[in-house]
């Protein structure tokens, strides 16, 4: 395999400097590995440091760094260090650093070894190929020895990394997290956002609950590592409060205590996955007047072939029991949407798709979009279906919160905030994210504000899609806000973040 299918990624020296620098004295009986040691830019960043040749040990799957690695000195091994775990390879290293490789389940090196790499890593995550180092890692290490890495910052928040977290958290003192500069690896087509980890191996749990955390929030530039403008220091222990144990950076304690003490969305609010055609080309159709049939008749002048072209059908149709309304846009708009799709309600389509049972499709809801940079819910009128991707149908379990009342709180800065400030950073949030949000029971003054304000941006936006609703969104964010304040004691200052990171104004 060459370099890119191996995932191969150099660190900057500085960057490795500084993480040498943060694993402490190596004393002239300890053992340090790389595991990935490429070229040896964490090698010659050890050698500066005044660590001896002696005590360096090296892996990599290339034995085409065997000369170079030599060359300086130090000790190389050709191996896989993710399949070459034996008796003799746990507890071993006093140190670990390096930059492992981030190949997901779709690389040819991951779908080559999925079989073995299941058995070793699969309770904790077989996907990801720089998590299973993370673990490897830990594995190799001696009770108190350190684990220095720089990797993505998926692993942080993502709940397909809740096993990789729940792992660091039963075997390690986390030390620091490090959010380093986004462009740190830009020179090298690498978009990923890394962050730097330092561990300490620990199988007492109760050092491990009373540890507090050295964490900086994102830097700019490498000469941020030394003097970060902010840095925060977080008890391991809070760790355990959030949702799916995420390794939250900056949320204030009053956010984490109400995650942890509230009920779950889940309990007043249940979502369900969508359906599948399996040919939408062919069994979906966009509804005449809508923004879509636009796209498709521009689409259908270019094409020929009559049997190929996007169908488009009158909104009379859907009274008619052949066709149903779609939901299957993700997309930041909130509050209301046009239904712009509709679905092929024939028995010969019918009998293709892939409906599961027990959704309660066409009851009246709310949908999510699964793919936004905001949290992002619209009203869902009776008779709708979904789409198993980009959108999301929630129904109301109870009399307790009314769909409109959901609508404002969702789609709040506050909410927001929740959801992609904290859940889930990315632009996708999943079915478990939205239900692990905490939840509320209102008393019916504060329902009855938020309502109208709704129900306000609904009726404008059925007249008009482009409605400016602005006035009374800052009206839902203040009245969210501030309820939040005298309930729950949330601070003040937290407002400024809200306005200025989470809102839609």
């Amino acid at each position: 395999m060459n370099k890119k299918e191996l995932g191969v990624v150099l660190t900057p020296p500085k960057t490795a400097e500084y993480i040498v620098s943060r694993l402490g004295n190596v004393s002239g009986n300890q053992k340090v590995l790389d595991p990935c040691v490429g070229p040896g830019i964490f090698i010659k960043a050890l050698l500066k440091s005044g660590v001896d040749k002696a005590q360096i040990f090296c892996h990599d799957i290339n034995s085409d760094y065997k000369a170079t690695i030599e060359d300086l000195g130090v000790r190389f091994r050709a191996i896989d260090n993710l399949l070459s775990l034996n008796s003799e390879s746990y507890n071993e290293y006093d140190f670990i650093v390096g930059n492992p490789p981030y190949l997901n389940k779709a690389s040819n090196y991951v779908r080559s070894n999925r079989v073995e790499l299941k058995k070793l890593y699969g309770n904790i995550n077989a996907h990801e190929t720089y998590s299973m180092f993370i673990v490897n890692s830990i594995w190799r290490l001696k009770e108190g020895g350190k684990l220095g890495f720089i990797t993505s910052d998926s692993f942080l928040s993502l709940s397909t990394h809740t096993k990789l977290r729940n792992f660091i958290l039963k075997n390690c003192l986390i030390n620091e997290i490090l959010l380093a500069p986004k462009d740190l690896f830009s020179n090298q087509n690498v978009s990923t956002s890394p962050a730097i980890l330092i561990l300490t191996k620990c199988s007492n749990e109760q050092l491990r609950n009373q540890n507090n955390i050295y964490v900086v929030p994102r830097i700019k530039s490498e000469e941020d590592y030394k003097n970060p403008k902010k840095v925060l220091n977080i008890q391991q222990k809070n760790y355990h409060k959030l949702p799916f144990n995420i390794f939250f950076i900056d949320v204030e304690n009053e956010v984490i205590d109400f995650f942890d003490s509230a009920p779950r969305l889940e309990d007043f609010m249940k979502g369900y996955i969508g359906m599948h055609t399996h040919d939408n080309r062919k069994y979906v159709a966009a509804i005449e007047g809508t923004r879509l049939a636009s796209i498709f008749r521009r689409r259908n002048e270019k094409i020929k072939d009559y049997n190929l072209k996007y169908k488009i059908i009158e909104s009379e149709h859907l009274d008619s029991g052949n066709w149903k309304p779609y939901l299957k846009r993700g997309g930041s708009e909130q509050y209301y949407r046009p239904i712009s799709e509709a679905l092929d309600w024939s028995e010969a389509a019918t009998k293709v798709y892939d409906i599961p049972n027990n959704v309660p499709f066409e009851k009246e809801g709310i949908v999510i979009s699964g793919v936004s940079t905001r949290l992002a819910a619209r009203y869902m009128p009776e008779g709708c279906y979904w789409d198993s991707n980009k959108a999301m149908g929630f129904i109301t379990r109870n009399s307790s919160a009314s769909v409109e009342f959901l609508l404002g709180l969702l789609n709040s800065s506050l909410y927001n905030y929740f959801a992609k400030g904290i859940i889930n950073n990315t632009n996708s949030i999943q079915l478990t994210g939205v239900h692990a949000l905490p939840f509320i029971e209102p008393d019916p003054s504060f329902m009855a504000e938020i309502e109208a304000q709704v129900h306000n941006i609904i009726k404008n936006k059925m007249l008009n899609p482009d409605y400016n609703y602005v006035k009374e969104q800052k009206l839902i964010d203040n009245l969210v806000f501030n309820y939040f304040v005298k309930y729950h004691n949330f601070p003040l200052s937290l407002k400024k973040k809200l306005d200025k990171q989470y809102s839609v104004y």
